[in-house]
C-alpha cells in the first residue's frame, strides 16, 4: 500500500480530452509498476512523471501508425489506452499487459540513463538476462517458443517488456517453457510470482 500511495504522490496522471480520469484506472495502472518493482528498490519513476490515460487507440504523428501506448523520452510521458489496460488485468492468462509492458520500457530507459547508485537493476543480473535474451531472440522469431510473440524475438528492448509481462502474468508456463529464462528474469526482479502471495 505504502508503495501505491508513493506513486500515486509522485506520479501525475491526465486524461486525454473527452475521457474521464477515475480513481480506477490510476489504481489499476498505478499497480502494474507496482508488481513490476516489488523486489526492487525503485518505487517510483525518476524520468517518466506524467501518466496519460486514452481511448483504446491514438495515431502517432510521427510514425502515422496505430499504437496502443508508448513512452515519450521528450515529454516524459507514458501514453497509455483504456479500457484495453483494464481488460489486459481482466485477461491475464493471455500474456500480454500494456501496462506491464510499457512501465517495463520505461524502467529500462531509466536504468540506462541513471547513475550506478540510482540503477532499477543489478547490471550483473540485467547482463546475464541481456546474454541469454539474445540467445532466445532467433529461437522466438522462428516461432519456437509459441509463448512469445514471432515480432518479439527482433529487438531486446521489446523481448524485455514482453517477458516481463509473460513472466507476471503466466509465471507457470513460462518456466515450464523456458526455466533458466524465467529464473534469470526472476534474479533481474528479485522476485518469483509463482510464489504467490510470498513472491520474493
Amino acid at each position: 500500500m505504502k508503495r501505491t500511495l508513493l506513486f500515486l504522490k509522485t506520479t501525475h496522471f491526465s486524461a486525454t480530452e473527452g475521457l474521464e480520469l477515475t480513481t480506477e484506472m490510476k489504481l489499476v495502472i498505478s499497480s502494474a509498476f507496482i508488481e513490476i518493482t516489488f523486489g526492487l528498490k525503485q518505487p517510483v519513476l525518476s524520468l517518466f512523471k506524467t501518466v496519460l490515460v486514452s481511448p483504446p487507440s491514438n495515431t502517432s504523428t510521427s510514425k502515422r501508425v496505430l499504437f496502443n501506448g508508448d513512452e515519450n523520452t521528450l515529454t516524459k510521458h507514458i501514453n497509455l489506452p483504456w479500457p484495453a489496460v483494464k481488460n489486459s488485468f481482466t485477461f491475464s492468462d493471455a500474456g500480454f499487459n500494456f501496462a506491464l509492458q510499457e512501465f517495463s520500457h520505461c524502467l529500462i530507459i531509466e536504468h540506462a540513463k541513471s547513475s550506478y547508485f540510482s540503477k532499477a537493476f543489478n547490471d550483473m543480473d540485467l547482463n546475464a538476462w541481456k546474454e541469454l535474451a539474445s540467445k532466445k531472440m532467433p529461437l522466438i522469431h522462428e516461432g519456437k517458443y509459441t509463448i512469445f510473440k514471432n515480432y518479439e524475438g527482433t529487438d531486446l528492448t521489446e523481448l524485455f517488456a514482453a517477458t516481463l509481462a509473460i513472466f507476471f502474468e503466466q509465471p507457470h508456463e513460462f518456466y515450464s517453457y523456458a526455466p533458466t529464462f524465467y529464473r534469470t528474469t526472476a534474479k533481474v526482479l528479485k522476485q518469483d510470482p509463482r510464489n504467490g502471495k510470498n513472491p520474493k
